[in-house]
């Protein structure tokens, strides 16, 4: 899924209709699961610390980022439903109040040979969150940030309606300095192009967490950075 859409961040997974389903049932991977709660600011995972298990988020959002020492790289945020690891370089830190079922990633690892018919959908939910990051270090590396927020907003829209028809009601449920931290620039910055947006017709606001696409044609246009 495109960044920004998926559940709310504050309602919960409903486990016996996630993706995972099989997976997550008594007799599979999470069937004994640890279910944690991490506060705002908590980091789930931190380079070399040694984790090694796998997660499913069931509340909450997460922030997935790389870290240098004056610089951070976004990668991905996670929404209900979705699974990731504790065992790669990169941070995972709570930008919410946030639930996980986590399980050990040999046992997961196990039941998965154990049960064939689990492995695509696990590679599917996996591959959806590589292409995401995929897209977010290219919209940083060849996009300028105009261009960047067009793309951002031209995703969520398909993610709405793939027709993008004048009028669509586009959710956002990351809130600014979320979408200025994927796309590499200040909350001023992006909360400024937005009202650019705003005032040239190409968007309308709907509320805080909602915009209106007026003019498909010309945000395409922006995001392709013409």
């Amino acid at each position: 899924m495109k960044p920004g859409s998926g559940h709310p961040a504050g309602v919960a997974l409903d486990v016996a209709n996630h993706p995972l389903g099989a997976a997550l049932g008594a007799d599979q991977p999470f069937q004994t699961p640890t279910v944690r709660h991490y506060s705002l600011g908590s980091f789930i995972a931190t380079p070399g610390a040694g984790g090694n298990t796998v997660f499913v988020l069931q509340q909450g959002r997460l922030r997935v980022f790389l870290s240098g020492e004056d610089k951070e790289l976004t990668l991905a945020f996670l929404e209900p439903g979705e699974v990731y690891c504790t065992h790669t370089r990169a941070w995972v830190e709570a930008v919410t109040d946030c639930t996980l079922l986590m399980a050990d990633t040999a046992h997961f690892q196990g039941r998965l040979l154990a049960d064939p018919t689990l492995m695509p959908v696990t590679i599917r939910v996996f591959a959806q969150l590589l292409a995401r990051s995929i897209d977010i270090i290219e919209n940083l590396a060849f996009r300028d940030v105009a261009a960047r927020l067009a793309n951002f907003l031209l995703g969520l829209a398909r993610g709405a309606d793939p027709a993008l028809p004048a009028g669509l009601r586009i959710p956002v449920q990351l809130r600014t300095e979320d979408i200025a931290r994927l796309l590499g620039t200040s909350r001023q910055t992006v909360s400024s192009l937005i009202n650019q947006l705003v005032r040239e017709g190409v968007i309308a606001r709907d509320g805080r967490r909602a915009v209106l696409l007026l003019d498909p044609a010309e945000l395409k246009r922006r995001a392709q950075g013409d």
